[in-house]
Order: structure tokens, then C-alpha cells, then sequence
């Protein structure tokens, strides 16, 4: 902007046939000017606006991940092949095994049972995007199989199990 008030200045210096001409260029490059300038201010102001949700949407991460890592219940979120994409801290005292280790590990590895039955059924309801409730014989690491109960919720590429404590021997469950 300086440079152009600067240019502005000499013009009068121009002669009086160029100075119309001139005049009309620096009106036209002023108007430019004007509406980068305007541009500049609305990105700035942009910017700012995606740096404010991105702080809000940072909170909202950090809260859903207290809860669900506060969760009483242990409770899994899993690609529909089984392979852990998060688990809170209840799910990993079940499975016995540190949460940062959980998350690539593939469910099936702790089911103590015909497990590709068991890929099959959660295959299913993967491709169905539908709901399922299955009890099975759950092994955790370096501890004896316990009798589990699972619910199954599948939306898109997830599956997402809530399990409980079981007091029968793991007979597999349809419905819900």
C-alpha cells in the first residue's frame, strides 16, 4: 500500500494526456488493492474461526475419552475384521493387557472358542450394520478363558462392544 501511495504522489509529474490514463490505472489498482486487503482480513478472520473450533473440538475429544475410558463396563471399538481401534481401561484389566497394546490387536485372538464361527457371526452383523448379542468363552492374556457377554452394534466400519461378566458357560446369542 505504501508503494502504491507513493506512485499515486507522482503521477502529477506524468504529462496531461497520460495523466487521464494513468489515473484510470491507478483507480483500477486501487480497487485491486482494496479487495485483497478485504481478502486478507476475511482469511485472517477464517483462521481464526477454524483455530477456535479446533480448540473446541480438541475439548470435546479430550471429554469423550474421559468417559469412555471411565467407563465402569469394559467397553471395545473395533474395525468389522476385530481389530481393536480403542478400548477404555475396564476392557483392558479384562483382557489383561496394557490399553496402548490392545489397540491393533485383533478381538478374535482373545476368544477362547471356535473362532471362525465366531469371525463369521461378526462378519454378519458387520455387513448388515445391525446389532447382535453373543455370549462366548473370552481368554484373556496369561489368565484362564471366563464366560463373557457381548453387545454388538456395527455402524458403518466399526463395531462397537460392550461386555459383561457372564454367569453361563458362553453359549453364542443372536438378537437384541
Amino acid at each position: 500500500m505504501q508503494r502504491f501511495t507513493a506512485l499515486q504522489r507522482r503521477v502529477p509529474e506524468v504529462g496531461l494526456g497520460e495523466n487521464k490514463l494513468i489515473g484510470r490505472m491507478f483507480k483500477e489498482l486501487e480497487d485491486a488493492l482494496e479487495e485483497v486487503r478485504v481478502a486478507q482480513e476475511q482469511l485472517i478472520e477464517g483462521r481464526h474461526r477454524m483455530e477456535a473450533l479446533q480448540a473446541e473440538l480438541t475439548r470435546q475429544y479430550q471429554k469423550y475419552w474421559e468417559l469412555f475410558d471411565e467407563m465402569p463396563q469394559p467397553y471395545v471399538v473395533t474395525r468389522n475384521d476385530s481389530t481393536i481401534v480403542e478400548a477404555n481401561r475396564a476392557a483392558a484389566e479384562l483382557f489383561n493387557v496394557s490399553q496402548r497394546f490392545l489397540v491393533g490387536k485383533t478381538l478374535s485372538v482373545f476368544v477362547g472358542e471356535d473362532r471362525v464361527r465366531w469371525l463369521e457371526r461378526i462378519r454378519g452383523v458387520a455387513e448388515s450394520n445391525g446389532r447382535l448379542e453373543l455370549s462366548f468363552r473370552l481368554r484373556p492374556r496369561e489368565r484362564a478363558a471366563v464366560p463373557v457377554h457381548a453387545r454388538v452394534v456395527a455402524d458403518d466400519a466399526t463395531l462397537r462392544w460392550m461386555i459383561t461378566a457372564s454367569s453361563n458357560g458362553g453359549g453364542a446369542t443372536e438378537g437384541m
